[in-house]
């Protein structure tokens, strides 16, 4: 492999846009299937584009005749992926040094007043590595293998190295991560320089991901009228696609009925997440377990399970064990922080183990938030084995400002 760097002279769009759309579409994995149509989606839509905006894309293919590439969605029947810029070499696109370059190029290509970003591909939410790896069981986000194939065997980039690579650039509007997991605190509190809001799942999301043609209009929008216009297309064109498969074989489980199916979606302000940081800091004080004890997390939804259920919604864990008063206080922030959801109890997962047995006992009256949170256990998984979560969620932000250390774990 050999650097992202090129020589190749640059063809901007002069004419300077009010906002450009970057999407990075990290494919070179078993989801390069998936990149034609989710562009096909996108050249559908592109009569939502207002006539100032510009969508740019970033594609990596597994593909060795076709190298990464940048290019316009355009209106231009005859033309309407309008390539912009050729690598001349392929690259891991989840090498963080890689990723700053393709932002940088973008921002060039396209001069704008403002821009958003699509984070298109794999992911896991906060990463449990130090670094990013080399293996297919310990990701963050973007694997890329590095050999043109469809395999998940290779490289990713853990969200730390992408906050760090988004330093200094100017902050997106949004950033919308169309990948699986990424809706967890952690997450939002690491990006929080980097975007004034971040739209994601805390769960597993569909492969055909985003309905990029019924949402086209909403990522062009500016507040509470573009996260919500994303998150309702996309909840709400995937409620109606599994009413319309029920019943469907799921890997694992059998034949289920999929009515009621959807993709829960969460919007955080990142002006507020630091705050909510600290006052689930506070509230801890009173809630957390002192080591070896751990809580009781049965029936409080959660949206991962490899070694161990991970990742469960903060709302509901805060509202189980904190004072009524303090329950209050803290969902103030929340609500601040957190000022748009849309939660279903189901969603599509490759975990049969948690489609099988789990779904139905998650308490579907719990206050949920949609928003995910490390908390720790003394399980395998927490403590040792592939995640080592109690270990390795110690390198985020928002865990070093909860301080679970101060509990003995």
């Amino acid at each position: 492999m050999v650097s992202c760097k090129s020589d190749d002279d640059n063809q901007p769009v002069t004419e300077k846009a009010k906002r450009t759309v970057f999407i990075y579409m990290a494919g070179e994995n078993n989801l390069s299937n998936f990149t034609s149509n989710d562009l096909q989606e996108m050249i559908s839509g592109v009569g939502s584009i207002p006539a100032n905006c510009r969508m740019l894309v970033f594609a990596d293919k597994a593909d060795s005749k076709t190298k990464p590439f940048i290019a316009q969605i355009t209106s231009n029947k005859q033309q309407p992926l309008d390539t912009l810029y050729k690598y001349t070499n392929d690259f891991y696109t989840s090498d963080a040094d890689c990723f700053r370059e393709v932002m940088e190029r973008m921002m060039s290509l396209s001069p704008s007043d403002e821009y958003a970003l699509i984070l298109w591909g794999h992911a896991s939410g906060w990463a449990v590595e130090k670094d990013t790896i080399v293996g297919p069981s310990r990701r963050a986000y973007g694997v890329d293998n590095g050999t043109n194939t469809n395999s998940n065997n290779g490289k990713w980039m853990n969200i730390t190295q992408m906050a760090r690579a988004l330093e200094g650039l100017t902050p997106f509007k949004f950033i919308f991560a169309d990948c699986c997991n990424m809706g967890c605190a952690e997450v939002g509190y690491e990006l929080r320089n980097a975007t004034e809001y971040f739209i994601a799942s805390p769960a597993e999301i569909p492969g055909n991901g985003a309905p990029y043609d019924k949402i086209m209009s909403s990522l062009f929008k500016s507040g509470s009228d573009m996260y919500r216009g994303i998150v309702d297309g996309y909840f709400n064109f995937y409620t109606d696609f599994y009413h319309q498969k029920s019943p469907i074989s799921v890997s694992g489980v059998g034949y289920e009925n999929l009515d009621g199916f959807s993709v829960p979606l969460s919007v955080i302000d990142t002006r507020y997440i630091a705050q909510l940081a600290e006052r689930t800091r506070d509230v801890l004080s009173t809630i957390a377990p002192q080591y070896p004890n751990e809580p009781d997390l049965k029936g409080i939804p959660y949206y991962w399970q490899f070694d161990a259920p991970v990742m469960y919604d903060m709302k509901a864990y805060i509202q189980r064990y904190a004072s009524a008063a303090d329950y209050t206080s803290w969902k103030q922030t929340f609500d601040l922080a957190v000022p748009y959801s849309r939660m279903s109890f189901k969603w599509m997962t490759i975990y049969y183990e948690l489609y099988d047995t789990s779904f139905s006992q998650f308490d579907q009256t719990a206050d949920c938030g949609c928003v995910s949170m490390f908390i720790p256990q003394n399980g395998t998984g927490y403590t040792s084995g592939s995640y080592a979560y109690n270990k390795y969620a110690n390198n985020f932000g928002w865990n070093r400002v909860l301080n679970w250390s101060r509990f003995g774990w």
